[in-house]
């Protein structure tokens, strides 16, 4: 792990939320329009620092996030009360800063997180409804939300996910990750895919949720989901799902409010997303 410890200065953990449709991911491209870009433009140009964002998930071209957590070490004395509404001043309307705490100076958002929760939501029916399309994904299909639910159960718990991770110029060597909790809920035509997990790798849950659904209509049985797992080999697995469907909706960094989310009898329901964060977590 890398060195964390605090220099001279303040510590400070934001909330971020933000659309992502027109952001070419989280992480920093030089000449793309990045969240952790605008973000630390924003906050350079109000403290007169050269400030460096960490964020707690790189999150892809068009994933949205309403949880996304990252930290940040200045010396500006703008009181942590006002610093959010300072700061959304001189941000685009995609992206918000929910909430600013100081926090301890080797803090950090990346490599202190416990778990993260995403959310993968789908409308279903021939036609969409054009408030949701930058949101969902759209699936025209049946749907056997039962036989969904228990193929949902074979990808909890460690695995080696390695089926589960797109190519990338540079794959991680350690595919192992834990699935803490997975679940399939409805509301009407839209249909969510939660999953709590330890960490993900590139596209991971979008190309879970996209074999799910290859078992939810019936291309695929329960045997041949598990059968993808265990053949680690990308091309056993299912399609990767657009991005637009996909939202970070809380990192977590308190064992106990994780613990809490783990055993509450379901998730929020697919159009109670922007639920309160609880204080301190």
């Amino acid at each position: 792990m890398p060195d964390t410890s605090s220099p001279a200065g303040r510590n400070l953990k934001l909330t971020v939320a933000y659309d992502g449709t027109l952001f070419h991911g989280w992480q920093l491209q030089p000449g793309l329009r990045t969240v952790q870009g605008t973000l630390g433009e924003a906050l350079s140009s109000l403290t007169g620092e050269a400030v460096e964002v960490c964020g707690a998930s790189r999150t892809d071209q068009g994933v949205h996030a309403l949880g996304q957590v990252a930290s940040f070490h200045t010396r500006t004395p703008i009181p942590t009360d006002r610093l959010a509404g300072v700061l959304n001043g001189r941000l685009p309307e995609d992206i918000r800063v929910r909430k600013v705490a100081d926090v301890d100076g080797r803090f950090h958002a990346r490599f202190d997180a416990l778990a993260k929760h995403y959310r993968y939501l789908i409308e279903r029916g021939e036609t969409g409804d054009v408030f949701l399309s930058r949101r969902t994904y759209r699936f025209v299909e049946a749907v056997d939300i039962p036989r969904l639910r228990e193929a949902a159960q074979l990808l909890v718990g460690e695995h080696d996910f390695a089926s589960f991770q797109c190519v990338q110029p540079d794959p991680r060597e350690d595919t192992v990750r834990v699935i803490h909790r997975l679940s399939v809920e409805e509301d009407g035509r839209l249909l969510s895919i939660d999953v709590w997990g330890n960490g993900f790798l590139y596209k991971m849950v979008r190309t879970m949720a996209g074999s799910l659904l290859e078992v939810g209509r019936g291309k695929w049985t329960l045997k041949r989901l598990e059968e993808s797992l265990k053949a680690l080999d990308r091309r056993s697995a299912g399609p990767t799902l657009p991005g637009q469907g996909l939202c970070l909706l809380r990192v977590y960094y308190d064992p106990t409010a994780l613990a809490n989310a783990l055993q509450s009898p379901a998730p929020p329901r697919p159009r109670d997303e922007l639920e309160e964060l609880e204080e301190g977590d």
